[in-house]
C-alpha cells in the first residue's frame, strides 16, 4: 500500500512497549503488536515515562525504524490524588500531539497515567476513538473497586501524591544517584491493597465518586470498545458500554515452534512455573503454601517462579521466609521476548489469580507450547481454559486446593497428557490476525463523518456547574 494512503493511528499507552513493567504482560503482547501494525499504517506511540530529572510534562517525539514515538516525562508523585484522572497537563500535551499531526483514529490501549478527559479532547476534533478495556484500572481489579471502601477500609494515596517526605526522599535520590528504575512500582505495585493499608494518608470518599464519574464519561465518549472477554464485559461493563460499541478480539500470539506437534512423554516428576506478579492478588502465597504441603507429603515437583523480586523486596522477602520446599526456584521477571523460553522450563502453568485476569496472551503461548493449565475460577482464563479442555479450573484459591491439583496432574498422567495433546483442535490467532483486525475496524470508522458528539455540549455544561458551584 502507498505510504500515503495508509491510515494514520495513534496508540495511547501506559508505558514503553519494550518496558516489562505492565500487568499480565500485556506490554509484552502491545510490542509485538505495534511491530506488525507499524506495516500496515502511519503509526504513532504515546506514552508516559516516569522521571525526576527531565522536565515534567515536556514532550520527546522521535522518529523510530518503523513507527514516530511521542514520550512525555511524568513525576513519580503528583501534589492532589485528582491529577492520577483528570491532569490538565497532560491534557495539554496530549492537545500538543493532536495538533502535530491528522490522525484518522486515536487507540486508547491504557488510560493508566494518564487523564480521562483524552476521549472527549479527541471527539472536539471529530477523531473517532477506540479504547481497549485491557485490565481493571478503571473500574474494577485496581484499589479503587467498589466495596474497598464501602466495607469500611480506606486507601492510602501516599503512593501517588507528593508529601514533604516524598519530595525530601526524591531531591536527594536525584542530586547523589542516577536514575535507572524499571517502575515496576509505580505501574503494578502500588495498585496492589498489599501497598495500600489503612493509613494516616486516608482520602475522601468523594473522590472515588469523582473518579468514577469521570471514568464513565471517558468511556461515554468512545465509539468502540475492544475487550479480550465476554465474562469481563458482563461483569463489570455492560451497565456502561451498549453491546453495539463493544468488539470481543483475542489477543493473538506469535507462531514459532510447530515440531511440538509430536508425541512426547515426561520422564520424572512434572516441573510447573507461575508467571505473573509476585503479589497477594496473584494467590502467590497460598501457592507457596501448597508446595510446602506438597513437600511434606513427599512430592519432588519444582516450581518455578517468574516475577519482580527487586523492585518489590518489600513483599519478596517475607515471601521468601515462608518457602520450606528446596524445590521452589525464583528466577525474577521475564523479558516480553523470552515468554516461550520461560514456559519451556516447566509442563504445567499455574495461575491462582484472587483478582480479575484477561490475559489471553500468556495463555495462548502457553497451550501453543504445549503446557497444561492450572488457574483460579470465575475469570477470563477460566473461560479460556474451560472451552478448550487444556487444563483443571479452581473452584476457590487455597493451598489445599491447589496442592490437590498438582497432585493429581503428577499420579494421573494419562489425564496431564490429554490436556498437553496436540494444537491442532485449539483455536487461536496470531498477531498478524490482530493486525489485520484492527485495520479493518480503523478503516470503517475513518469513513464516517466527523461530526461533533452531542456528549461534548453536555460535559461541557457539567463542567461550568462545578465551577460555579466550587465558586
Amino acid at each position: 500500500m502507498d505510504s500515503e494512503n495508509l491510515l494514520s493511528i495513534l496508540f495511547v499507552l501506559d508505558s514503553s512497549p519494550q518496558n516489562g513493567a505492565s500487568l499480565a504482560f500485556f506490554n509484552s503482547f502491545i510490542e509485538q503488536l505495534t511491530d506488525c501494525m507499524a506495516n500496515e499504517t502511519a503509526l504513532t506511540v504515546f506514552y508516559p515515562e516516569f522521571s525526576d530529572r527531565e522536565e515534567h510534562f515536556s514532550l520527546s517525539i522521535t522518529q523510530m525504524p518503523k513507527y514516530r514515538r511521542a514520550v512525555t516525562y511524568i513525576p513519580t508523585r503528583l501534589d492532589s490524588f485528582s491529577e492520577t484522572y483528570l491532569n490538565e497537563k497532560m491534557d495539554d500535551v496530549f492537545n500538543f500531539i493532536l495538533k502535530d499531526d491528522h490522525f484518522d483514529v486515536i487507540h486508547v490501549w491504557s488510560l493508566k497515567n494518564h487523564s480521562f478527559s483524552y476521549p472527549a479532547l479527541a471527539k472536539e476534533r471529530g477523531i473517532p476513538v477506540v479504547c481497549t478495556i485491557a485490565d481493571g484500572f478503571l473500574f474494577s481489579n485496581s484499589i479503587f473497586e467498589k466495596g474497598f471502601a464501602e466495607n469500611g477500609e480506606k486507601v492510602r494515596v501516599s503512593n501517588f501524591v507528593n508529601s514533604s517526605v516524598t519530595s525530601f526522599i526524591k531531591r536527594f535520590v536525584t542530586i547523589f544517584k542516577p536514575e535507572h528504575r524499571s517502575y515496576w512500582f509505580e505501574n503494578i505495585g502500588r495498585f496492589s491493597r498489599y501497598y495500600n493499608r489503612t493509613s494516616n494518608g486516608d482520602i475522601m470518599s468523594d473522590v472515588f465518586e469523582e473518579r468514577t464519574e469521570s471514568a464513565a464519561e471517558a468511556l461515554s465518549f468512545c465509539d468502540k470498545f475492544i475487550l479480550f472477554s465476554e465474562l469481563e464485559y458482563n461483569l463489570f461493563y455492560r451497565p456502561l458500554i451498549p453491546e453495539n460499541k463493544a468488539v470481543f478480539m483475542e489477543q493473538g500470539t506469535l507462531r514459532e515452534l510447530d515440531f511440538w506437534n509430536r508425541p512426547f512423554e515426561i520422564e520424572g516428576a512434572v516441573r510447573f512455573c507461575f508467571m505473573g506478579e509476585i503479589l497477594p492478588e496473584e494467590g502467590i502465597l497460598e501457592l507457596v503454601d501448597a508446595f510446602n504441603i506438597l513437600y511434606s507429603e513427599g512430592f519432588r515437583n519444582e516450581l518455578h517462579i517468574y516475577g519482580e523480586m527487586h523492585e518489590n523486596s518489600n513483599y519478596f522477602i517475607r515471601l521468601k521466609q515462608r518457602v520450606k520446599n528446596p524445590d521452589v526456584f525464583f528466577h525474577g521477571p521475564v523479558q516480553g521476548g523470552r515468554i516461550n523460553a520461560a514456559l519451556n522450563t516447566a509442563d504445567v502453568l499455574i495461575i491462582p489469580a484472587k483478582w480479575f485476569r484477561n490475559d489471553t496472551f500468556l495463555v495462548n503461548n502457553a497451550v501453543n507450547e504445549r503446557k497444561a493449565l492450572i488457574v483460579s475460577g470465575k475469570n477470563a482464563i477460566a473461560e479460556k481454559v474451560r472451552k478448550s479442555g487444556r487444563g483443571i479450573i479452581l473452584d476457590e484459591v487455597t493451598p489445599q486446593t491447589i496442592a490437590e491439583a498438582v497432585s493429581e496432574l503428577e499420579r494421573n498422567r494419562k489425564r496431564l497428557y490429554y490436556f498437553m495433546r496436540i494444537t491442532d483442535d485449539f483455536k487461536a490467532p496470531d498477531i498478524s490476525e490482530n493486525c489485520s483486525f484492527l485495520t479493518s475496524l480503523y478503516g470503517e470508522l475513518a469513513k464516517n463523518d466527523r461530526e461533533s458528539d452531542p456528549l461534548l455540549l453536555a460535559k461541557k455544561l457539567n463542567r461550568r456547574r462545578k465551577e460555579r458551584q466550587r465558586g
